[in-house]
């Protein structure tokens, strides 16, 4: 008898620790983010969005949030083209992802033409 409750608490004790392996090996990551896992200190890629399961002790998981540079205002109206309401030089009009939004130029450009954001100052060139 003594040896059978030897061997459940020997059992009981794998368990326990095979349920907290289980529980670390185990990684959520969201829409917006990626997790970059290093297997013995190397780079392997990048996983998610959904269930990652990682290697306990031997692979290593580091959240990285995607898009935290590229959603500024600054970056996203780079390059988008809009028309000129006004004549834009030292001021101006233009409308642009569907709003107007106030204008310069290093050139005087007329009312209805076509420009290209350059600066989000929004300094503008005829396109």
């Amino acid at each position: 008898m003594e040896a059978f409750s030897g061997l459940l608490c020997v059992l009981g004790a794998w368990l326990l620790i095979a349920m907290i392996f289980l529980a670390a090996s185990i990684r959520i990551v969201r829409e917006d983010t990626r997790l970059s896992v290093y297997r013995l200190g190397r780079y392997i890629g990048d996983k998610g969005p959904g269930l990652v399961i990682l290697i306990p002790m031997i692979d290593r998981g580091v959240v990285k949030q995607l898009g935290g540079m590229e959603k500024t205002p600054s970056r996203e109206l780079a390059g988008v083209i809009g028309e000129t309401r006004t004549t834009v030089f030292t001021d101006g009009k233009v409308f642009l992802a569907g709003e107007e939004w106030d204008a310069v130029s290093h050139s005087p450009i007329s009312a209805g033409q076509r420009v290209r954001v350059v600066r989000m100052v929004l300094e503008v060139e005829q396109e």
